[in-house]
């Protein structure tokens, strides 16, 4: 079945906007809200958000950005599509990146200039085969963790923290806390921006693909939790402060504590380990695939109007909540300035509901979110592209 979706996967011209990827990047939208906003993991217990979200609504948008790469690349060849085009969009994505993470005090770690870096990167490989692009995937979210492993085990622990506009003094460090130190580092994280160029190859509008995708993600999960559960039981994986279970969620003890090869086999979020990085992958693709079955069905495409409607304009609106989670969390504790306020799953609710209803009536009246507009615009200037 897999080398039959791989096959039949040549790329082909679309007309307007895929349903189900928009879907998809509205849920990581969600997502990615849910973890910032709700229940922090401050207990014993991980709360059940973060079980089932954490560390996998990022990834989500990685892939996803593969994808949307090689969509706009196929519809838009000489626009949007093109070198220039995208290049431009990266520089303009690093530069709100790292202004936003320039704020006082900013409580979310801006993904945006990683964001930025990973789709230059990914400019070359557009041009290889799905079944090439899932090897490289494959190989890529083995190879670069040990690589980034060896890099923090040879190195002083590196307190990244956030990517900001005064790290431009330093240009050199800046590459380096964005391709390996950073909460998000591109060097491992590029095997997701690959699997999501061969998703864009893919006919998300057949049942079979869209069944493929869920079933390989979910299998892709189950494995790679069962196999992290196995390690920690039997003692192979460094569980310092006895987790137990619990381990399968728990994020990197870097840079706080010293890297061990054995953290190669951790599953837990932001691990960035192979195990981790197979997990994220799963659930991405996992996600993709019940989308893109979900969008087939009449009533459920209509009742996820609003997050597909969010999905279709994720750049403002995830500039919306990192700005309003900002102004919630600032100031929280005048006599404790680093302490930021509890999560609490009624933020992220109203946030979720007013983002969503301003996508729905503005993608309703108005058309592209106004950044997608200005992206779109400064991306092509100059050149007549379809709009």
């Amino acid at each position: 079945m897999a080398t039959e979706v791989a096959q039949a996967a040549p790329p082909v011209a679309r007309a307007g906007r895929v349903e189900a990827v928009d879907l998809a990047r509205g849920f990581a939208l969600l997502g990615m809200m849910l973890v910032h906003l709700a229940a922090y993991w401050i207990d014993p217990d991980p709360p059940v958000g973060h079980m089932l979200i954490g560390g996998r609504a990022a990834p989500l948008f990685a892939l996803l950005a593969g994808t949307a790469l090689m969509l706009v690349h196929e519809r838009e060849p000489r626009g949007a599509g093109s070198w220039r085009a995208t290049l431009i969009r990266a520089v303009l994505l690093i530069a709100l990146g790292l202004g936003l993470g320039s704020l006082h005090d900013m409580p979310v770690l801006i993904i945006l200039a990683f964001y930025g870096l990973l789709i230059v990167v990914a400019l070359p490989f557009r041009r290889l085969s799905t079944r090439t692009l899932l090897v490289l995937a494959g190989f890529w979210a083995i190879a670069a963790p040990v690589v980034v492993l060896w890099a923090k085990i040879e190195h002083a622990p590196v307190r990244a923290g956030q990517a900001e506009l005064s790290d431009l003094k330093h240009p050199v460090d800046l590459v380096m806390e964005i391709l390996v130190w950073g909460a998000y580092p591109a060097a491992v994280w590029f095997a997701y921006v690959l699997v999501g160029l061969a998703v864009g190859r893919l006919d998300l509008h057949r049942t079979a693909v869209a069944c493929w995708l869920a079933g390989v993600g979910a299998a892709l999960v189950a494995v790679t939790l069962v196999a992290g559960w196995i390690l920690i039981r039997n003692g192979a994986v460094d569980d310092r402060y006895d987790m137990g279970w619990r381990q399968l969620f728990a994020e990197s003890f870097w840079p706080f504590e010293p890297t061990r090869w054995n953290d190669l086999l951790q599953v837990g979020q932001h691990t960035s380990t192979p195990l981790n990085v197979f997990s994220s992958i799963g659930s991405a693709i996992l996600v993709v695939g019940l989308c893109a079955l979900v969008i087939r069905v009449p009533w459920a495409r209509l009742l996820l109007t609003p997050v597909r409607a969010a999905g279709a304009m994720t750049l403002t609106l995830y500039t919306i909540h990192v700005l309003w989670t900002w102004r919630l969390r600032v100031g929280f504790n005048e006599d404790h300035p680093n302490d930021f306020a509890p999560g609490s799953y009624r933020d992220w609710a109203l946030q979720a509901v007013v983002l969503c209803l301003v996508a729905t009536l503005w993608q309703r009246f108005v058309g592209k979110g106004p950044l997608e507009w200005a992206m779109r615009r400064l991306s092509v200037w100059g050149r007549r592209a379809r709009a």
